[in-house]
């Protein structure tokens, strides 16, 4: 009967570090799904990051900004006799 009882105690135990066996990979496959997708995410937001520096870059240039001026607002280059020199 002692034997009988040490040899199911045993196989409980096996089982049981079986079942943990297979549950710590599965969370491992898990965590590394998940951190692949987090990488990708990464990829993609510091793209759209370089994106809209670029844009950024464009919309602040004086080229851009002088047309914007002349097409949208009707400004002109001052005449000569509108440019005041001060000593």
């Amino acid at each position: 009967m002692k034997l009988f009882r040490l040899s199911a105690i045993m196989l409980l135990l096996v089982l049981l570090a079986g079942i943990a066996h297979v549950w710590v990979n599965f969370k491992r496959t898990q965590m590394g799904y998940t951190l692949t997708r987090l990488k990708r995410e990464i990829m993609e937001m510091e793209e759209y990051n370089r994106k809209l520096k670029l844009e950024i870059a464009f919309l602040k240039s004086p080229e851009f900004l002088e047309n914007k001026a002349i097409k949208e607002f009707g400004l002109q280059h001052p005449s000569v006799k509108q440019v005041v020199f001060l000593p």
